[in-house]
Parts: structure tokens; sequence; C-alpha cells
């Protein structure tokens, strides 16, 4: 027990080592322009989440003598995926409603904009594509309340990888070790 209190909680040092790289990718994609912003290469992010949650699992796994169960996989991989999300929305939370509100702004419409294009592409009707997007233009998804609500349903999917990945990085201790 008492070396267990010593080992670090490898979900808490991953996922903070994984916020701050996706605080500076969200940084780089800010000072990229709202296209940057927008554009296919945010979902790095996810990747870079991914990656951190599995090697922090695998650590884990071979700090325990190459055995790992899947409650405490999933623990890890969660926390990683927890962490790492919540930086990214606190960062994005101050950037866009302190240090640069027009460019939230901005980014709303272009978000708009995008949306209204990919509807027209589907053949939507202007009445459909007005419902779809007129709640939207209201709701503003940076304040806390709407950063609040994205972290939760993030959290959620996130929630989802980290039953996979733990599913795949478990390896349970033998029951009856050879003799």
């Amino acid at each position: 027990m008492e070396n267990a209190a010593r080992q670090p909680n490898t979900g808490l040092s991953y996922g903070l080592i994984a916020g701050l790289i996706i605080v500076l990718i969200t940084l780089s994609l800010y000072l990229g322009g709202i296209d940057m912003y927008l554009s296919p290469a945010a979902f790095i992010t996810y990747l870079v989440m991914i990656t951190f949650a599995v090697v922090a699992a695998l650590k884990k796994r071979k700090m325990n003598g190459g055995y790992l169960s899947f409650k405490e996989a999933l623990k890890i991989t969660f926390t990683v995926f927890a962490i790492s999300l919540l930086l990214q929305s606190l960062f994005v939370y101050i950037l866009f409603n302190f240090i640069d509100v027009s460019f939230k702004e901005a980014l709303i419409q272009a978000s708009m904009d995008k949306a209204e294009q990919m509807m027209r592409k589907f053949g939507l009707p202007d009445s459909e594509i007005e419902k779809a997007t007129d709640p939207k233009r209201t709701m503003d998804q940076f304040s806390i309340l709407g950063v609040l609500l994205g972290y939760a349903m993030t959290c959620i999917v996130a929630f989802i990888f980290s039953l996979l990945i733990s599913a795949i990085v478990k390896k349970n201790k033998p029951e009856f070790p050879n003799i």
C-alpha cells in the first residue's frame, strides 16, 4: 500500500501534458485565423488525447508488472481525456470571452455560414435552413454555460473512447499462476 501512495497519478500527469499540448494547438489554430480554426486540422487535438490516453494506460500496465485491469485502465484513460478537455475548454472560454471577443463573433458567423452551405448542398429548403440556424445564432456557445455544456457532451464521447481504449490495453493477471 505504501508503494501505491508513492506512484504518480498517471492519468492526471498525462492529462495535464496532453492538455497543455492541446492548448498550444488551439492557440496555433487561433493564430492561423478563422479558416484554420475551422479546418480539419483542428481534429489533431483528438489524436493527441487518444495517443496520450493509450500511452498513459500502457505505462501504468508496465508499472504494474505487465497487468492492468479494465477498471484501472478506464480510470486512467478517462482522466487523460477529462483533464485535457477541461484545460482546452478553460483556454477557449478565456480566449473568446476576455482576450478576443471579435474573433468569437467572427467564428460564430463563419460556423453558421458553413452550416448553411452544407444544408444547401444537401438540398434543404430555405425554411428548414432558417429553422436550423436561427436558434444557434442566439445561443452563445462560448459563454460559461455553453462551454460547460460542450465540455460535458465531449466528455460523454470521450468516455466511449476510453471504454474502447481500456478494452484494448487491459491485461488481467492469470487467476492461477503457472506452478
